[in-house]
């Protein structure tokens, strides 16, 4: 017999209710009747009725109340609410906590009926389930009749919705629920299928010999679980099998790829295969390596497209080494923002960055790649955010001491480096900036003062070109006419005759 009790402040309304259907028919016996919500959960811990009629507003305890205490205690209680009108709003937020059903107020039979019946057939669903999911699968998981006898293949696959880090525990068991009730409807349907939960998984065992291409009729599949759930799916698929007895091992080797969940956002296909890596290409650890030198040079350069670039290189390469491990994906990223801070110490520039537990700490929370992702590029852009703006207001003081170096050794062999190493500051870091206040690169720079007083002396000398080439610091004439004909149109020569002609 099936154990139920009824609870409803107004003992009228549990009398009636126990008048209205044959109960003892149904098979169902009614083991309590109470008066208040406290009483009522009481019940359910203790007795573990099946089904549970209660009204959603009673003193003491409400019946949301009760059934969120069942949720978190995991009790396998099927609740009925029954509410007034007026109440209806509550009852439909109880839905969510996985309630069976809800009635208004006046029950009418017809409507009692259908609510009970649902919760039986739910609690027959269970058991198959509970039999199906059995560790050794003894007995035939029933497929349509016309199928048996014949040389069949089977394809294992496991389920899973791809949650994001907003819902909670009681939305999850919700949508779980609805998507197994959505399978199980299908393939009735379909009858290409079976259906059932082990482990909190849910597995789909499909009839590969009914299906012209296993692909299309996956990606069917996938887009019905989808519009039905409302969420992503993520399909895990075994290796094709010839006997039901293969399902726990292969069950066993999907379970194995479930740590690709993780990484679903990033994922072109939703539908993987034991053989294949859902990230295709070739990764090696010095590809990593590369997208780090790329994200440096960015950083030294101020060029935040070159660091947006490095970090998508990045992005990719750890999708492809992690191989479907969280902790990996997190191994990678923290050794490549510590690499970052030494790379960039050695060459005078420090990078504020958290410290290594704090990383690893906030990392372990993601509960997706792209959240890690996003989690360390803030960081790192946080990071040089900062670098920038304090660099910002000392590198300006550093390049006017620069550009007064320059006025007053032009004539003399000045180079990057040189300059650089003066004013105390990284030669890359020095070239991005440097250009970035003038206006103009470090060489086109020196050649401009070297012109302003090479001019001069074609003006108020008689001295060869030649030699004012070499007195303002141009190492021969040649690269001297280059560079006047380039900033004034015309060789040194004429620009002196026609000035003196005018």
């Amino acid at each position: 017999m099936i154990k139920m009790i009824l609870a409803d402040d107004e003992p009228v309304i549990t009398r009636g209710i126990r008048k209205l259907i044959d109960w003892e028919q149904l098979g169902i016996q009614i083991i309590g009747e109470y008066e208040d919500g406290k009483s009522a959960l009481a019940s359910i811990l203790r007795d573990q009725p099946e089904i549970a009629l209660l009204d959603i507003s009673m003193p003491g305890m409400s019946g949301v109340d009760i059934i969120r205490e069942c949720h978190g205690l995991q009790c396998r209680t099927n609740i009925i609410f029954i509410s007034g009108f007026q109440e209806f709003e509550y009852a439909k937020a109880a839905l969510e906590y996985g309630a069976a059903d809800y009635l208004l107020k006046p029950v009418i039979r017809e409507e009692l009926m259908k609510a009970v019946e649902k919760c039986i057939a739910r609690l027959e669903g269970d058991r198959k389930v509970t039999d199906r999911s059995s560790v050794n699968y003894k007995g035939k998981i029933e497929f349509p009749e016309e199928t048996a006898g014949r040389d069949m293949a089977y394809l294992p696959l496991i389920v899973y919705p791809v949650f994001s880090n907003k819902e909670n525990e009681q939305i999850r068991h919700l949508i779980q629920f609805s998507l197994l009730s959505f399978l199980e409807e299908y393939f009735e349907e379909h009858k290409d299928g079976i259906v059932f939960q082990k482990e909190n998984r849910i597995v789909v065992v499909l009839q590969k010999n009914k299906w012209k291409n296993v692909s299309e009729e996956l990606e069917r599949l996938k887009e019905g679980t989808e519009n039905a759930a409302g969420y992503q799916m993520l399909l895990i698929c075994g290796d094709e099998i010839c006997s039901m007895q293969e399902i726990p091992e292969m069950f066993r080797k999907c379970v194995e790829q479930e740590g690709y969940l993780f990484f679903a956002d990033q994922m072109k296909y939703s539908v993987i295969n034991l053989q294949e890596t859902p990230f295709p290409g070739r990764a090696e650890v010095q590809d990593l390596e590369y997208a780090k030198k790329m994200i440096t040079d960015g950083i030294l350069g101020h060029d935040k497209d070159a660091i947006r670039e490095g970090l998508e290189r990045c992005k990719q390469v750890v999708c492809r080494l992690s191989k479907g491990r969280k902790e990996d994906a997190l191994f990678y990223y923290c050794t490549a923002l510590q690499s970052l801070e030494e790379i960039l110490s050695g060459k005078g520039v420090k990078l504020p960055l958290p410290q290594n537990r704090e990383l690893l700490e906030k990392g372990r929370n993601c509960e997706s790649f792209s959240e890690m992702e996003k989690l360390y590029a803030d960081m790192l852009y946080e990071a040089y955010d900062s670098l920038s703006e304090s660099a910002t207001r000392n590198d300006k003081k550093e390049v006017n001491k620069a550009l007064e170096y320059i006025e007053l050794h032009y004539a003399e062999n000045l180079s990057l480096n040189i300059l650089a190493n003066e004013v105390h500051m990284n030669p890359y870091y020095f070239s991005s900036f440097f250009k970035k206040s003038t206006g103009k690169n470090f060489k086109d720079y020196v050649n401009q003062v070297r012109l302003k007083y090479a001019v001069e002396l074609l003006l108020n000398t008689d001295q060869k070109v030649y030699e004012i080439a070499m007195e303002v610091g141009f190492g021969d004439a040649r690269a001297f006419n280059d560079a006047f004909q380039k900033a004034y149109g015309e060789t040194p020569t004429g620009y002196r005759k026609n000035l003196k002609n005018f």
